[in-house]
């Protein structure tokens, strides 16, 4: 066979081409499955409007010795979390847009990746970390998550996974 070159891109060949999937280091591990990180945010991006398309990314966080999946999204502009959810025929009377949003945030996860999220994070618009060409910046949505310095409009943690984490 020939050599390789380990350039840290997954991907796949098929009918004689090379097909990049992403990156080996944005791989998410979660109860020791493989997730795609872009496979997550799309899922986040199409499931309310009140979202951003290319505002959204998955990345793991160590919780108690457990890798547990966190989204960060952006809303669009317009998107006020703290108003009631009206004219949204899914939304619970009483509740604020943004409970609504990260309740079908989560829904949306469970549904299509058989995955809980521990935590959401909705970001104010034009917060998410990326790079000059526009892509998200996982690694740096990480960091400024565990050192609490996103510009977060509501957070929104898993209340069983929270709990078990705390003890």
């Amino acid at each position: 066979e020939q050599p390789f070159l380990r350039t840290g891109d997954l991907g796949f060949v098929a009918d004689g081409e090379l097909f990049v999937t992403g990156r080996i280091k944005d791989m998410l591990i979660v109860n020791g499955r493989n997730y795609y990180p872009q496979d997550i945010e799309l899922t986040v991006e199409r499931c309310h409007a009140g979202l951003r398309p290319g505002g959204a990314a998955a990345f793991a966080v160590d919780v108690a010795g457990s890798e547990q999946l966190v989204v960060v999204a952006e809303v669009e502009r317009d998107f006020r979390p703290d108003r009631p959810a009206t004219g949204d025929a899914q939304a619970e009377p009483g509740v604020a847009r943004g409970e609504h949003l990260t309740k079908t945030i989560r829904k949306a996860i469970s549904d299509e990746h058989e995955l809980r999220a521990y935590e959401i994070v909705l970001l104010t618009p034009g917060s998410l970390p990326k790079t000059s060409s526009g892509k998200v910046q996982r690694h740096a949505c990480r960091a400024g998550f565990l050192e609490g310095t996103l510009r977060t409009w509501q957070t929104a943690p898993q209340p069983e996974l929270k709990a078990a984490a705390d003890q």
